[in-house]
């Protein structure tokens, strides 16, 4: 998976487990053509920064979040989630297995709706930290060309099924 990819993925991580949850659920995903800012820093240091839009569905939200839910499962990850306001969720994780193993992470979402999103993804691996912030907002309805799946690349490259394993 390329690291837009990731990054996109990111995008969703924080619903992945609230969907499951009966007291915690964020609002679905509108959709259409979404625009993801990311930047990423280690240890205080930009490392990447960048966007891409994608043209969402309700299938690929679906299958993002059943993919999150099968990593967490083959990782062992426990989790807690909590919702101190409105519209901002809280989930803190540590897995026993996978990529990440042991490290903590924090990952706080905010939502302004069913049109824009903030998150926040902090991870802590043995003295190393990460931080992931993504603004993802609502462009409007999927061009021309590009179908559920399909990302845009900052160049206007388009990259055809964001959710291929």
């Amino acid at each position: 998976m390329s690291v837009s990819r990731f990054l996109l993925l990111g995008t969703l991580c924080a619903s992945i487990a609230m969907a499951g949850e009966d007291d915690i659920k964020p609002p679905p995903t509108r959709e259409g053509l979404w625009e993801t800012h990311s930047k990423q820093t280690e240890q205080g240091k930009t490392v990447s920064d960048r966007s891409v839009r994608m043209c969402q569905s309700k299938q690929i939200t679906q299958a993002m979040q059943a993919r999150g839910e099968r990593m967490r499962k083959q990782n062992e990850c426990t989790t807690h989630l909590s919702k101190p306001s409105a519209n901002t969720y809280i989930e803190e994780s540590r897995c026993a297995k996978g990529p990440s193993a042991g490290a903590a992470t924090k990952v706080i979402y905010t939502n302004e709706g069913d049109t824009a999103s903030h998150t926040e993804m902090h991870l802590d691996a043995g003295g190393s930290q990460t931080l992931v912030i993504i603004d993802a907002k609502y462009l409007g309805a999927c061009p021309a060309g590009m179908k559920p799946g399909d990302l845009m690349m900052e160049d206007g490259k388009i990259i055809s099924g964001a959710t291929d394993d």
